[in-house]
């Protein structure tokens, strides 16, 4: 009698049957394939996406706090860090739509407006060491662009004085 009970607790199945039925879906078509009404289909839904290069002000939107004071929209909505709060972690996409923006802005010939975002940007995001690098690079190169001679250490206020006195972006 010892027998049957340890034949009733053997259970033998395929691989292929098991992963089958925990996908609960038949056998999958390959990546590659597809049939030529599936392509005309997919082709008349298809739309490109059109970048008309609104960069900056969909960082802004992204990341409110870094819309310049004279800027702000309304009270309710101005996002300004509270002392002793902690600083904004920009995400993988704050930083590369940072990028884009500064690339746009340095494309319109924007020099101030990158110098004073990569500023408010040190200001109020926690930033790595990568980011310091690239906000360095910006800055320097805009400052060249300028002919402005800005000193190591320099406040925010004193950079802003030395690019012509002016706190808000330029349109």
């Amino acid at each position: 009698m010892a027998e049957p009970a340890k034949e009733f607790f053997v259970i033998e199945m395929d691989a292929d049957d098991y992963a089958e039925t925990a996908a609960h879906d038949a056998p999958p078509v390959s990546r590659t394939f597809q049939s030529e009404t599936d392509f005309q289909t997919q082709k008349a839904i298809y739309s490109a996406k059109i970048d008309i290069g609104n960069n900056y002000e969909r960082l802004l939107k992204a990341v409110p706090l870094l819309r310049p004071v004279d800027e702000a929209p309304s009270p309710p909505e101005r996002d300004i860090r509270p002392q002793g709060a902690s600083p904004v972690r920009l995400g993988k996409k704050d930083l590369q739509l940072l990028g884009y923006a500064v690339g746009e802005l340095y494309y319109d010939k924007r020099y101030r407006d990158i110098i004073l975002l990569c500023e408010r940007v040190r200001l109020v995001c926690e930033i790595d060491g990568r980011t310091a690098e690239s906000l360095g690079r910006w800055t320097q190169r805009c400052e060249v662009r300028l002919g402005v001679q800005v000193g190591e250490g320099e406040s925010t206020v004193a950079r802003t004085s030395a690019l012509g006195g002016q706190g808000q972006l330029e349109r």
